[in-house]
């Protein structure tokens, strides 16, 4: 039996996905291929998926949390490092870790974390707050930010793909 908030957590990453797609390619293309800012039609596209892409991200945050917080056996060497701390023995400290997918996990909470600077960025400098040297480090920013939540996902993506595999 397939359970409707499975398919809903599926249906809302492939969107996220989606969107994220359509942002890099009209973000990148024009800045990093043609030397331009973006401006025209892939301006208006950026403009219509980051609403969407930013809901995403924030239903993607509650849905996921509860499956990629981390456990006990996700990472042994920081679990002999609190025992080492505590100075605890534990037998089973030489347990091999348990789930698979603490890569997963870890970039999971990096694009979590990475989507507040990406979408405050832009946002902030939207309204005239700041003068125009802060917009320029704001756009800056959300240039950078968005360069590595690209690479982020992309890696997350992957992981995913290859847990699903196994």
């Amino acid at each position: 039996m397939v359970k409707p908030l499975s398919v809903l957590r599926k249906l809302v990453y492939l969107v996220a996905m989606l969107c994220g797609a359509v942002l890099a390619v009209t973000g990148f293309y024009p800045v990093c291929v043609l030397g331009e800012h973006i401006s025209g039609y892939p301006m208006m596209l950026h403009a219509t998926c980051a609403p969407v892409f930013a809901a995403c991200m924030a239903a993607l945050a509650v849905m996921w949390a509860g499956r990629c917080c981390f456990e006990d056996g996700d990472c042994p060497v920081t679990k002999r490092l609190v025992q080492w701390l505590t100075g605890s023995k534990d037998p089973e400290q030489k347990e091999k870790c348990k789930s698979s997918g603490v890569g997963q996990k870890v970039f999971f909470w990096l694009l979590v974390v990475l989507a507040l600077p990406l979408i405050l960025s832009i946002v902030v400098s939207m309204f005239p707050l700041l003068g125009t040297h802060w917009q320029k480090v704001l756009l800056g920013v959300h240039r950078y930010v968005a360069g590595a939540f690209v690479v982020c996902g992309v890696i997350h993506a992957f992981l995913l793909v290859r847990g699903r595999a196994k």
